[in-house]
């Protein structure tokens, strides 16, 4: 890799950054472009060099947001050393503990404001397709294992998913979060057919 293109990939990073503080600080619509390169420290020109709008930098923060969660979590759901319902449960504190990073907290305050539903809705749609296989392999593993009793693996990675996220459009608040998580797991492992939850 060229030195010029580690710079080039650099300067990206650099203002994709400054693009999450600013939505962090002012929501996405109250932030221009302006504010971005100034929390930058660059000139408006450079932004448009990696960027055509607003919407593209908004485009990058969130798959650079849901990279991060999805190399996390792809970790608690990996390991095939651990049994599978075991896994299921280091999924759920996996999101518990993504609550309280302090890396991602002003990233996750931003994402979840009203006026930022749009912004929302993009992250989950990076996110959500992809953890999909992920969790296919884990409820496979535990069908070849005996610990699940389930035909459909794509259709119970959907409904595991969907209980895990249900529990944020509740907006169940934070304190609440590690006993919402519990009944979530408890659910699914029962979907899952898992003998643990018979």
């Amino acid at each position: 890799m060229s030195p010029r293109t580690i710079d080039r990939d650099a300067r990206r990073a650099q203002l994709v950054d400054a693009a999450a503080r600013s939505f962090a600080a002012k929501g996405v619509n109250d932030t221009s472009v302006a504010d971005i390169v100034r929390a930058a420290g660059v000139a408006q020109g450079t932004f448009y060099l990696y960027f055509e709008s607003k919407d593209d930098v908004v485009v990058a923060v969130v798959s650079a947001v849901g990279d991060r969660l999805l190399e996390r979590l792809s970790t608690s759901l990996a390991d095939r050393d651990t049994p599978a319902p075991e896994r299921i449960r280091r999924l759920a504190s996996a999101f518990a503990d993504l609550g309280s990073d302090r890396s991602l907290e002003d990233v996750a305050a931003f994402i979840h404001r009203p006026e930022n539903q749009r912004l929302h809705d993009r992250f989950a749609e990076h996110v959500l397709p992809r953890l999909v296989p992920l969790l296919e392999d884990l409820i496979a593993d535990g069908v070849a294992a005996g610990a699940f009793d389930v035909s459909d693996r794509r259709a119970a990675a959907w409904f595991v998913l969907g209980g895990f996220r249900s529990i944020e459009l509740a907006g169940v608040p934070h304190s609440q979060l590690a006993d919402a998580l519990d009944g979530a797991t408890r659910s699914a492992l029962r979907v899952l057919g898992s003998r643990e939850e018979r």
